[in-house]
């Protein structure tokens, strides 16, 4: 697989189509690495995080597609992770400020639940979508994208 074949707009931007499980992986560890960058710094992290479901989600839904499932099916870990990150977003904003210093602690380990929770159920569905073998010939949702 070259990694100049790939179509890296559509990769991350469009939830319709087919992609194998190579271009899938290569894809997760691009949004995995900017989601670790972006992580370093406290709130801007939390909405990194959050602007990243987009793109998880087109990438998951075609990798899906490619084993006849429906791309709704992404909604199994974007849920928690939108759930999670409004938590996470909610409490860092809350310890920002002097005033909200306790409400930001009370909130911290319901955020950290929640949190544990939705890393578990979206790394179980990553995994589950991330080797689970496709189909080789056309199906209701095409052909693989080129290098599938």
């Amino acid at each position: 697989m070259d990694l100049k074949e790939i179509d890296w707009q559509t990769l991350y931007l469009s939830g319709r189509g087919r992609i194998g499980r190579a271009e899938f992986w290569i894809g997760a560890a691009g949004l995995i690495c900017i989601g670790l960058v972006a992580g370093l710094i406290p709130v801007v992290g939390v909405l990194a995080s959050l602007a990243l479901i987009y793109p998880w989600a087109c990438l998951t839904a075609k990798r899906l597609h490619d084993f006849g499932r429906s791309g709704l099916l992404v909604l199994v870990a974007a849920v928690p992770a939108v759930v999670a990150g409004v938590f996470s977003l909610v409490t860092a904003l809350a310890a920002s400020n002097i005033s909200t210093i306790g409400m930001a602690l009370a909130g911290a380990s319901l955020s950290l639940a929640v949190s544990t929770v939705a890393l578990l159920v979206s790394l179980g569905f990553v995994l589950w979508v991330g080797l689970t073998p496709g189909h080789d010939a056309a199906n209701s949702y095409g052909a693989r994208m080129q290098g599938g």
